[in-house]
Parts: structure tokens; C-alpha cells; sequence
């Protein structure tokens, strides 16, 4: 029987797949009630996933480790360039 940490994690990961599902529908919708339902759907799973996150974290069983700062700072620099071509 899987332990309660398995569990957890299968959860979270299945919160992820449907996260993106959801964006995919929302990015392909020309309905806007469909694309309008989607992004609710999107929110609330979004929001569960959190939680499930917050809940493991706290038991230890799903530990980030911080990004080195250069890294963020060649992400940061990156995205700054995207948003600079896209105006």
C-alpha cells in the first residue's frame, strides 16, 4: 500500500497535468462561456494545487531549494527581453 506521501505527490502531480490541460483549452477556445468556464476551473485547481504543495512542504516531503541568484537574474533579463519584443 503506497504511503500517504505517495499519495500527496500523485495528487500534486495530476493538479499539474490538469493545470495544463486547462491552459490548452483556454488558449485554444474561441467560445468565450467555454474559455470563461476553463479559466475558473483553472483557478480552482491552481488553488488546490497550492494547498497540496503548502501540506507537503510542511512534512517535508517536497522541499524546493532556492534558485542560484544568477540564474534568476539570466531568467529576470530573459523575460524583460520577451515582454520588450512583444510591445
Amino acid at each position: 500500500m503506497a504511503r500517504e506521501s505517495e499519495w500527496m505527490g500523485i495528487l500534486l502531480n495530476q493538479h499539474k497535468l490538469a493545470a495544463s490541460m486547462l491552459t490548452s483549452g483556454i488558449l485554444e477556445s474561441s467560445n468565450e462561456q467555454v474559455r470563461s468556464h476553463f479559466k475558473s476551473l483553472l483557478d480552482g485547481t491552481l488553488q488546490h494545487q497550492k494547498e497540496i504543495y503548502n501540506a507537503m512542504n510542511q512534512k517535508g516531503w517536497y522541499q524546493v531549494q532556492p534558485a542560484p541568484q544568477d540564474e534568476v537574474n539570466r531568467i529576470r533579463q530573459s523575460m524583460s527581453s520577451m515582454q520588450r519584443q512583444m510591445q
